[in-house]
Order: structure tokens, then C-alpha cells, then sequence
């Protein structure tokens, strides 16, 4: 088995972007570069996904038809990707926990799975798309689908940046390489859970609005 730095304390002394973070040291309460900075990028995209969606619950509760154009999104494609997304993050959860255990192995198969779930999120997603389109709903048919488009597809890109942090931390744990980075395995972690969260609201408020 491929053996990563067994301490978790070192991990939280690494910056999220670069090699040289040992150079870094922790802040007051624990708080290291990584760290503040996975925060800041939430917080940023936490008011940007606010805005929209105060927006469009502002829209919904003056056009009530929206209801009607709510009935034909695919119920089922969207309870599948819910489900998809808890999973992916329970096994992100236990990567991080993983690597702190130092199961360089598990880490690998942890992230894998996470990856192969998000990357399965998109296909559903894409899915669903290609029926919208096939039956003539597209940004431009009205306000509803617009709002629509916009915010599933900016959680989709979010779902792919995801995807591209994991697939190179994957890629660091398939080469026994992961001990410099083992840090960015949580912190990229925190990243996968809001944006899980986000799909947590997404969904009920597209979804189940009928």
C-alpha cells in the first residue's frame, strides 16, 4: 500500500494552489492560507447563487403559472441526480477522512467514486437537456426556462470545476504522490458539499414547485 504523510496536522499547513505550502503556517483558530481562501471563494459564490435564486423565488410568486411549466421537467432525473450528489459526498467525506488515516489506496478509490458520480450528474443532467430541447423549451421560450437554464447551468459548470480538482488530486493519489497536497483533499472537499448544497435548493424550488 502506498503510504501518504500520516499526520493530518501537516495537511492543514498546505496552501490550496501551490507545493510550496509548508512554507505557511496556521492563522489564529487554525485558520491556514488553504483554508481562509476555500472560504472566500464560497462566500463569493454563495452571494451569487443567492441573488438568483431571491430573484427568481421573486418571479415565481408573481407568475403562479409557473407551476404548469414546472410539470414538465423530469421528476425523476432530478431526484436521480439528487441522490447521485449525496452519495458523491459522503464518499468525498470519507476520503478526507481517509487521508487522514494515511490509506493512500482508499483515498484513490474514495476519489474515483466521486468522480464517477459527478461525472454521472452531468449525464443526467445532459439527459435532460436533450428532451427540453427535443420538445422546443430553450432559454428564450420564457422566463421560467430561463431561470432554469441559468442556474442549472451554472451548477453544472460548478459540478465541472469540481470534477477537474478532483480528477487531479485523483491523479496524485494513483502516483502515491498526494503527501506534498494531502490537504486540498478537505478542502476540496468543502467545495464538493456546497455545491451539493446548492442542488439541495435547486431542487424543490424547480422540481417540486406544482
Amino acid at each position: 500500500m502506498n503510504e501518504i504523510s500520516p499526520s493530518p496536522f501537516e495537511a492543514e499547513n498546505h496552501f490550496l494552489f501551490t507545493d510550496s505550502d509548508t512554507a505557511h503556517t496556521s492563522g489564529p483558530e487554525g485558520l491556514t492560507p488553504g483554508r481562509l481562501g476555500i472560504w472566500i471563494l464560497i462566500s463569493s459564490e454563495i452571494v451569487i447563487f443567492a441573488g438568483i435564486l431571491g430573484s427568481f423565488i421573486l418571479f415565481r410568486t408573481a407568475h403562479p403559472e409557473w407551476a404548469e411549466e414546472s410539470r414538465h421537467l423530469n421528476l425523476i432525473a432530478g431526484s436521480l441526480n439528487t441522490l447521485i450528489l449525496l452519495f458523491s459526498n459522503f464518499f468525498m467525506m470519507k476520503a478526507a477522512d481517509a487521508v487522514k488515516n494515511g490509506e493512500n489506496n482508499k483515498v484513490k478509490l474514495l476519489l474515483g467514486l466521486t468522480i464517477a458520480l459527478g461525472t454521472a450528474f452531468l449525464a443526467v443532467k445532459g439527459y435532460e437537456y436533450s428532451m427540453e430541447f427535443q420538445r422546443g423549451e430553450f432559454p428564450s421560450t420564457n422566463n421560467f426556462w430561463s431561470f432554469y437554464f441559468l442556474m442549472t447551468g451554472i451548477h453544472a459548470l460548478h459540478i465541472l470545476g469540481g470534477l477537474t480538482a478532483l480528477s487531479l488530486l485523483w491523479n496524485r493519489a494513483r502516483k502515491g504522490t498526494l503527501g506534498p497536497t494531502q490537504g486540498r483533499v478537505a478542502l476540496t472537499g468543502l467545495y464538493w458539499s456546497f455545491v451539493e448544497l446548492v442542488w439541495i435548493f435547486l431542487f424543490p424550488l424547480l422540481y417540486l414547485m406544482k
